[in-house]
């Protein structure tokens, strides 16, 4: 038992810290909703990109923004809620704990903030902070957590910086270059168990915590905005995968004890071994190509539509290497954990309506459907995601040099079940059924100085 009993735990621990995020970003811990006036058209803005914020939807956009200097702030604060039944049979078995779980109630600040300045009817620029990445899945009553062994808590955190230039040599044609240099942090808790007894009950016996932050990674970006008459607005807005470096990351190891001398014995010695090792991996965020069309129906009411690809099948494994040479049969570059993910790529489509209502006030309306990337297999604790409906709405107000939006988007995701006609299709073997919904208020203010 006493070196065996977690060599395993590890190797799961520190694969589902690279997990976490490749199971989460189009439904999950991607967050589209950068700005107020296009999270409340549903996201369709790649070809309106009329305020600042163009610099996440269409960095091209800037062109055709007021002369000058301006600045936008906006906040979109995300409260998700997850519920998950866990299935019968085999699972039960293998997985003892409550059979229905709810996450614990959380808060999540997206935020954007954009500063661009047009030189003249040429050239222009900006510079943005943004957070495409940034959410979490936090369990209650994790000690009792039929998951507990997959997760009960993983947050990410992703920081896009992102300059860019914009070149206009006609007046209805802009183009747009850039990068972005991107920061990841993330954190995961999980609860390591074993059997002990003739009746092999389960005792928890330790708490494990894996915090790591990536290298600086980087990431081009080009947009294109062509607006060949009065009426229609098409663009296309790229933003390149970038690739997240985690090096030498550590997981720590409390010691629950259990009241069972071999048992609390054996583990004290295991876990005093397992402190010492860490882990390397890269988690690449994925490329997402953005292109939408916008038709101006009269001076007065406007429809737009995007259409969004995010390329995932190339996502087909996560390959863990651990950076002790004692782990891996003496090679400190082995791979120690494959990991099957098998993803396709992710698609939404988004739509939005705008009406101005009197010469300060404009309505929106929104609506998108984002289709999950994630093959059944994959669906887990961490972050289960699903296909899903956005509806949103919201106003901007407009006085001078000052435009104000809020706005408000519902998420509802489709029930996931990783059963299928009887059968388990979890590749961890964790099956059951999830539920998901997600409020996103939100509010944003542009100056234009």
């Amino acid at each position: 038992m006493k070196r065996t009993l977690l060599n395993h735990s590890l190797v799961l621990l520190l694969a589902a810290s690279v997990l976490v995020p490749s199971v989460a970003y189009p439904g999950g811990f991607n967050i589209y909703e950068q700005g107020s006036r296009a999270t409340a058209l549903g996201g369709a803005f790649t070809a309106t990109a009329d305020d600042p914020s163009a610099l996440f939807y269409n960095m091209a956009g800037t062109a055709f923004l007021r002369e000058g200097w301006a600045l936008s702030v906006n906040v979109s604060p995300v409260l998700p809620r997850n519920k998950f039944t866990r299935a019968m049979g085999r699972t039960a078995i293998d997985f003892p704990g409550d059979p229905t779980a709810e996450t614990k109630d959380a808060v999540f600040f997206p935020t954007g903030i954009y500063v661009t300045y047009r030189h003249d009817d040429i050239w222009s620029a900006g510079f943005s902070f943004s957070t495409p990445y940034g959410l979490g899945v936090e369990w209650d009553n994790q000690s009792t957590f039929s998951g507990r062994t997959e997760s009960v808590n993983a947050q990410i955190e992703g920081l896009y910086f992102s300059p860019s230039v914009t070149f206009s040599p006609w007046s209805h044609l802009a183009i747009a270059g850039g990068f972005s240099l991107v920061k990841t942090s993330l954190e995961l808790n999980s609860i390591r168990t074993t059997t002990f007894g003739t009746d092999n009950t389960t005792y928890n016996i330790a708490d494990v915590t894996l915090e790591g932050t990536s290298r600086l990674g980087v990431g081009p970006n080009a947009a294109i905005m062509y607006r060949p008459s009065d009426r229609w607005s098409f663009g296309v807005n790229y933003r390149g995968g970038v690739l997240n470096e985690f090096r030498d990351d550590d997981a720590e190891f409390v010691q629950r004890t259990t009241g069972i001398g071999p048992v609390d014995d054996a583990v004290a010695a295991e876990l005093a071994f397992l402190n010492t090792k860490s882990a390397n991996a890269d988690i690449e965020f994925p490329a997402i190509l953005m292109t939408g069309a916008r038709y101006e129906v009269n001076e007065d009411f406007g429809l737009m539509v995007d259409f969004i690809w995010f390329d995932w099948s190339s996502f087909e494994e996560i390959r863990l290497v651990f950076s002790d040479p004692d782990i891996v049969g003496g090679d400190p570059t082995s791979v120690a954990q494959v990991i099957r993910e098998d993803y396709s790529d992710g698609q939404q489509w988004r739509f939005g309506a705008e009406y101005r209502i009197s010469p300060k006030l404009r309505g929106m309306v929104g609506f998108a459907y984002d289709n999950t990337p994630q093959p059944t297999g994959s669906v887990s604790p961490l972050l289960p995601d699903a296909n899903r409906l956005d509806y949103s709405l919201g106003l901007t107000w407009e006085k001078e040099n000052l435009e104000i939006t809020a706005g408000y988007m519902f998420v509802d995701f489709d029930e996931r079940s990783t059963v299928v006609d009887g059968v388990g299709q979890s590749f961890e073997g964790f099956d059951g059924t999830y539920t998901a919904l997600v409020h996103i208020p939100t509010i944003g203010f542009s100056y234009y100085f």
